[in-house]
């Protein structure tokens, strides 16, 4: 009985362990999303600032491109980049 519970306290212990490791990891995963995210929309907006700067008619293609992206990525599909098309 008394074996059975201090069993029961290791265990516990150990599953706390595990419960921390999981919080640290899950943290850890969502500040890199943030992160990519943060880092993919200034790349957007900077090479839009750039395009503008050489050339405002390349300006509508790459918001017409831009909106192709986005429709396809709404309707559930997979933009592939090397093709520059939307895949299934």
């Amino acid at each position: 009985m008394i074996t059975g519970i201090f069993e029961a306290i290791k265990l516990f212990g150990m599953l706390k362990s595990f419960g921390i490791l999981v919080a640290v990891v899950a943290a850890l995963a969502i500040g890199y999303g943030v992160w990519r995210h943060k880092v993919f929309r200034e790349g957007y907006a900077r090479a839009l600032s750039d395009i503008a700067a050489n050339d405002t008619a390349a300006v509508g293609r790459a918001t017409d491109l831009r909106k192709t992206w986005r429709e396809c990525r709404d309707r559930g599909g997979r933009w592939d980049q090397a093709a520059g098309r939307c895949g299934s």
